[in-house]
């Protein structure tokens, strides 16, 4: 993975080549001239005293093509009490002339920083965007040597042990939710006042789901609710820079839809319970082990969208306002969720345990080409050799409801600055590595190898990312630019006890409790962690609003 660079410094070497000596001589006539001697003990010293923190690989040599002495920067004179008296005098003025002056800045001599990075991006299409990223930055920061650490998805855990035993990785590839349990308790370093001095910072240029980054973006106003994330950073405490995102939206085989003869669907009239409910049917058939649509019990990717599109009002996200209670059922958002289990229990959706059969060689069953529909997150980096050239897909268009479209949920997953960086005195290094991973090129890179979404705007309406297969991978751009996105909710302490409530939604897919039942289960899986941490939010919250502003 990228290696890390052998550890070392390059140090500049000051050269002077001499010419030769010339003697100039001069007649002067005069009548009467007193010649005073003078002892010169040193001519000319020159110091250069400039330190530079970076190699130069050139030198600037500077031709004095002169008569006389050309610099002196310091001239001890002692005059000698010698006079004498001459009619006619010849003098000779002999000068040593440098002809050629090399001047070489001299670099510090420092060791040069050393970051451990933990990530778990060391596979697939993810991995190799990871590897390439990582050797570019060895050739361009040879001032930064990476120690890449990789670590499991189960880093909840093991990242955690770390982190309060102060040994953590300086830089962490984490999640939202991981990152409020511990920034109140001193895990991470804000970097917001490292970024405000580096010319390469503009705030406005990434997507910017609220709490992941940064604390501070609560969604408490529900009413004039419009996703925060198109506004970019700033003006509040930062401490990391997105590196990759996720959007849920939609993949069509287009092959299997026409040879059912389905028509493709129309964004503005593709309702969930109507064109979609059809599209779904006409497209199943359990028999020769095809469907519609996959269903999981994980909200963000399909469940969440659906009970947020079938509310009156669309303002109801997971977590209440009063951060106390589950909400997204509340408006009509019961019938998203009910719906949601009902394609599994009527067959357009497989059922759970028969996904892997399904699915065969091909790893899921969207790429086997028994799928009409299947979600996707941006990371369509594995899907591609999978598919090849077997059959036709690319985006379209997510179901709506009353209201239109169905929100869709946003995410982002970021690498942070954590204290080990502040204890070590690497912020600065820290802040202008992670600059990097966000930036154009390893961003540009994610475009290509699409193991998830770059989160820097320039880069989604690029001709690489717009570029099949599959076919309109364009669309994202236009569903990251909606304002009315949903997201995990990650400002709170207890987010990862909290995101049982998600896992508590799977009994009512497999038949083990009914969907009143089940969403039951839920509200009151999630109401009781709220009850049972809202001091520790409340203190949380109250750290947050003390925080001072950024530098």
């Amino acid at each position: 993975m990228g290696g890390t660079a052998a550890l070392g410094i390059s140090g500049a070497v000051a050269l002077a080549a001499c010419g030769e000596t010339q003697v100039v001589t001069k007649e002067v006539p005069v009548e009467k001239v007193v010649v005073k001697e003078v002892e010169v003990e040193k001519i000319v010293t020159q110091q250069v005293e400039r330190v530079v923190t970076q190699e130069v690989e050139k030198v600037v040599e500077r031709e004095v093509p002169v008569e006389k002495v050309v610099e002196v920067q310091k001239v001890v004179e002692v005059p000698v009490e010698k006079v004498v008296e001459v009619e006619k005098v010849v003098t000779k003025e002999v000068q040593k002339v440098v002809e050629k002056v090399v001047q070489v800045e001299r670099m510090a001599e420092r060791p040069r920083a050393v970051i451990r990075l933990a990530n778990d991006h060391s596979s697939g299409a993810r991995g190799a965007a990871m590897n390439w990223a990582l050797d570019k930055f060895h050739q361009q920061f040879p001032h930064i040597a990476i120690k890449f650490e990789p670590q499991d998805h189960l880093y909840v855990d093991s990242f955690s042990i770390h982190i309060a035993a102060g040994t953590q990785a300086e830089l962490a590839l984490l999640d939202g939710g991981f990152f409020n349990t511990w920034v109140h308790r001193g895990g991470f370093a804000r970097i917001d006042g490292a970024l405000n001095k580096h010319p390469d910072w503009d705030p406005t240029k990434w997507y910017a789901p609220p709490d992941e980054m940064t604390v501070g973006q609560f969604d408490d106003d529900r009413v004039n609710y419009k996703a925060p994330h198109t506004t970019g950073y700033g003006g509040v405490a930062q401490f990391g820079m997105p590196y990759q995102g996720n959007i849920n939206g939609k993949i069509y085989n287009f092959t299997l839809l026409e040879e059912r003869g389905i028509p493709m669907p129309v964004e503005g009239s593709y309702h969930l319970e109507r064109e979609a409910a059809d599209l779904f049917a006409q497209s199943s058939d359990p028999d020769a082990g095809t469907y519609g649509v996959r269903m999981s019990s994980n909200a963000w990717i399909v469940w969440g969208s659906w009970a947020r599109a079938l509310q009156g009002s669309g303002n109801h996200m997971y977590r209440a306002p009063d951060q106390l209670h589950w909400d997204i059922f509340n408006d009509g958002g019961d019938r998203g969720f009910a719906y949601a289990v009902n394609t599994v229990l009527d067959g357009v959706a497989p059922p759970f345990d028969q996904v892997q059969q399904i699915a065969g060689e091909f790893g899921d069953p969207f790429s086997a080409g028994k799928m009409a529909t299947y979600w996707t997150g941006g990371g369509v980096g594995g899907t591609i050799p999978r598919i090849k050239d077997r059959f036709s897909w690319g985006l379209g268009p997510i179901e709506e409801g009353d209201r239109g479209p169905a929100p869709h949920h946003f995410t982002n997953q970021g690498q942070y600055c954590t204290a080990s960086a502040e204890r070590n005195g690497l912020v600065e290094e820290c802040t202008e590595t992670l600059l990097y991973f966000a930036g154009p090129e390893v961003q540009g890179r994610i475009a290509i190898d699409r193991g998830s979404l770059p989160m820097l705007k320039t880069v989604i309406t690029s001709d690489e990312f717009k570029a099949g297969p599959p076919e309109n991978h364009g669309y994202y751009k236009t569903w990251m630019d909606k304002d009315d996105h949903h997201h995990w909710q990650n400002g709170h302490p207890n987010w990862w006890e909290w995101y049982e409530s998600f896992r508590a939604a799977t009994p009512p897919f497999i038949g083990d409790m009914s969907i009143e039942e089940g969403m039951q289960h839920i509200v009151n899986t999630s109401d009781r962690v709220l009850e049972d941490t809202r001091e520790e939010y409340d203190s949380w919250k109250a750290w947050i609003d003390a925080l001072p502003p950024s530098a």
